[in-house]
């Protein structure tokens, strides 16, 4: 029961050398570079970064997904060639690599290159995300080929199925415009109008308090009075609106929300969305079954605890923008989906990706953003028009 103790043990003591030894090779290396031409080296060293970036951008945009949702590419190695291979093609630094690729990988030489490449996929999974050490009902393998309909489309489905619970979250508590009745059923066009439209009417409570004013105002009769009463009106009607929506709303909806997070948008319909979401996901997180020890792995066996995990986060936590933009985009993809005959896809160095007529739609995020941002819906609808893809249409959710 002492083999990860001893272990511990001998990482610990072995760290100082291990250190200097890459403080050697490193010296050793930059002293032999110094007798390649410099034009040859430089032309190395931006290939090394864009080979990294490669790396980095199939780890945070198509693995890390998929490890979010309880899913984990079986084959990091494999997908990181066709990573390198599209680089090639858009960077002209870069285009090296196809022909190199195109060589008899090394990892041929292994008796199992997939079981190897598997292992390798995993502990990836494992030190980056701090996922379980071993496959499970909430945490299976997924092929490339299965990745658009397994990770992509259902990403998006429980995206928007989590949007239109925070809405409903809302509406129950009563919406900003109390004459307006949203719809309930899981349409874009509703996402759209809860961003876009601005509060119209009050409370009898709201209206009342806003008239007080302007009758006491009327009872004196003087120029100087009625001037009064109009700005205690103008006073009161601005009041009755920021009640409305007062960040405190969002704070009695959701407790779980930081209160320090996007100050900027906590009092407008889209901060309170992403409150929301924000909150839901905290919840749905906190929710989750604790993971269960590796079989056959005692706890003086494992040489770290999952608590560490991960040891290398890929990404800072989510902002509440950033995730109402991920979500909304989300509902966007799946309305095309469901009403324009576009389909999910995997861009190797951007991961999810919405295919329209069998291309990539590169010109969605703009969009987008333009309508959680600055409220204006006009890009992103002209967009919707232009692809046939109809907002009032239901979606399928998860």
């Amino acid at each position: 029961g002492g083999v990860g103790r001893v272990a511990r043990l001998l990482l610990r003591h072995c760290r100082v050398h291990a250190a200097e030894m890459e403080r050697g090779v490193a010296a050793a290396a930059a002293e032999r570079a110094q007798t390649v031409d410099y034009g040859v080296r430089i032309v190395a060293q931006e290939q090394v970064g864009l080979a990294y970036a490669g790396w980095d951008r199939l780890l945070t945009r198509v693995a890390l997904p998929a490890w979010r949702m309880g899913r984990w590419p079986s084959r990091l190695d494999a997908g990181v060639v066709s990573a390198l291979t599209e680089l090639s093609r858009r960077d002209r630094l870069a285009e090296g690599f196809a022909s190199r690729l195109g060589e008899r990988p090394a990892c041929d030489l292994l008796e199992e290159p997939g079981s190897v490449d598997e292992a390798a996929s995993l502990l990836a999974a494992r030190l980056f995300h701090g996922g379980p050490a071993e496959s499970g009902p909430d945490w299976a393998p997924v092929a490339w080929q299965e990745y658009p309909d397994e990770v992509v489309d259902r990403k998006w489905r429980m995206d928007a199925a989590r949007l239109h619970r925070v809405l409903d979250t809302l509406e129950a508590d009563g919406p900003v415009d109390r004459t307006a009745s949203a719809p309930k059923t899981p349409t874009l066009d509703r996402v759209l109008t809860h961003l876009t439209t601005a509060p119209q009417s009050l409370t009898e409570s709201d209206q009342a308090s806003i008239e007080a004013p302007c009758r006491a105002a009327e009872s004196v009769g003087t120029a100087e009075s009625v001037g009064t009463a109009e700005s205690a009106e103008s006073a009161g009607a601005t009041d009755a609106l920021d009640a409305l929506d007062a960040p405190e709303r969002a704070a009695s909806l959701f407790p779980e929300v930081d209160e320090s997070a996007d100050e900027a948008d906590e009092g407008s319909r889209g901060g309170l969305l992403a409150a929301g979401l924000t909150a839901e996901i905290a919840r749905e997180e906190a929710a989750a079954p604790p993971r269960p020890a590796p079989t056959g792995q005692g706890p003086d066996e494992a040489l770290w605890d999952d608590g560490a995990l991960p040891l290398f986060p890929l990404q800072p936590p989510r902002t509440g923008r950033e995730l109402l933009v991920d979500h909304v985009t989300a509902m966007v993809c799946c309305a095309a989906v469901d009403t324009a005959g576009a389909a999910p896809g995997l861009d190797w160095l951007d991961g999810p990706a919405l295919l329209v007529g069998g291309e990539r739609a590169a010109d969605l995020a703009p969009r987008v953003l333009s309508l959680v941002e600055d409220g204006d819906p006009s890009p992103l609808r002209d967009w919707l028009t232009r692809l046939g893809i109809r907002p009032e249409k239901p979606v399928r959710l998860v």
